[in-house]
């Protein structure tokens, strides 16, 4: 029984036997269709090589190398390939002036401040070579306590009364056309020649004072003469309606005079509204209030 081998054929057979033989053995050839013409296939361009290095050559003209220009361009596309393109964060620089500034502004405070102290220092030694005079400052008097009732200095009393009265007429203003006794003043009307009225006031201590003067016109009005008037007749009648109304004589406010039909007469106005009337010595006609 025949024995074969791994592939199916028989051991022994010859299996190109039948190529051997001739044309006559051989099968008619199938006829072949003509080959058609492949599509010419561009070439690839060849990248210009960037200049390399100089050569020397022996007539002295300098040429590239281009073994040395082709090996630079590829390593510098290489290394180009191999190196990562990352953004640039980075903002640019400002350049920082404001130390100098600083410093320059210290240097100038430093310069003005000595010179203010050096002028000031001038100043102050010519300040001290300046002989000035004494400055008296004057005190303040002592206020002036007004005096009350029939105290001292009241004019009520009768010699202070008469004294004021007497350097009034002297003055030779005028005539006595109203008065008004307190124990501080005396405020009075003075009519005068051109019929004129001015006011005036007489302190306690003995300052008399003249205020406005009126128009002409007043020259009928009757007048209180200076001989009518009794220097005691106020204080008089300021103890006797004190004494009426059981009060201190401080309590009395002011007097006033007045000359009506030819008849002098004084009315007494106390603090707290009493009123006194009296004839030209003083003593009490009647109450008022």
């Amino acid at each position: 029984m025949p024995e074969y081998d791994a592939f199916g054929r028989e051991i022994g057979e010859d299996t190109l036997a039948g190529w051997r033989s001739g044309a006559s053995s051989q099968p008619e050839a199938l006829p072949q269709p003509d080959p058609v013409p492949a599509a010419p296939v561009p070439e690839p361009a060849t990248p210009t090589p960037a200049p390399g290095p100089a050569v020397a050559t022996a007539g002295g003209a300098a040429t590239a190398d281009p073994v040395a220009t082709a090996t630079a361009q590829d390593t510098t596309m290489a290394d180009a390939l191999r190196t990562p393109i990352r953004p640039s964060m980075s903002l640019p620089r400002r350049r920082r002036r404001s130390g100098v500034r600083w410093i320059l502004a210290l240097v100038v405070l430093f310069v003005a401040v000595r010179f203010v102290i050096g002028v000031t220092g001038e100043i102050r030694d010519a300040v001290r070579d300046i002989d000035l005079p004494a400055v008296t400052v004057p005190t303040p008097d002592a206020p002036e306590v007004a005096p009350t009732g029939l105290g001292a200095g009241s004019l009520l009393r009768p010699a202070a009364f008469e004294r004021a009265i007497a350097d009034l007429r002297e003055r030779g203003i005028g005539r006595i056309q109203t008065l008004r006794l307190a124990p501080e003043r005396i405020d009075v009307s003075l009519l005068t020649r051109r019929g004129t009225l001015v006011s005036a006031q007489i302190r306690a201590g003995g300052e008399l004072r003249r205020f406005a003067e009126s128009g002409a016109g007043f020259g009928a009005l009757e007048t209180i003469s200076y001989a009518r008037l009794d220097a005691d007749a106020p204080r008089r009648l300021v103890r006797a309606a004190a004494g009426r109304l059981g009060r201190p004589v401080t309590r009395i406010d002011y007097l006033v005079a007045t000359y009506t039909s030819g008849e002098l007469s004084w009315g007494a106005y106390f603090k707290g509204g009493a009123i006194f009337l009296g004839d030209a010595r003083g003593r009490i006609t009647r109450r008022v209030s």
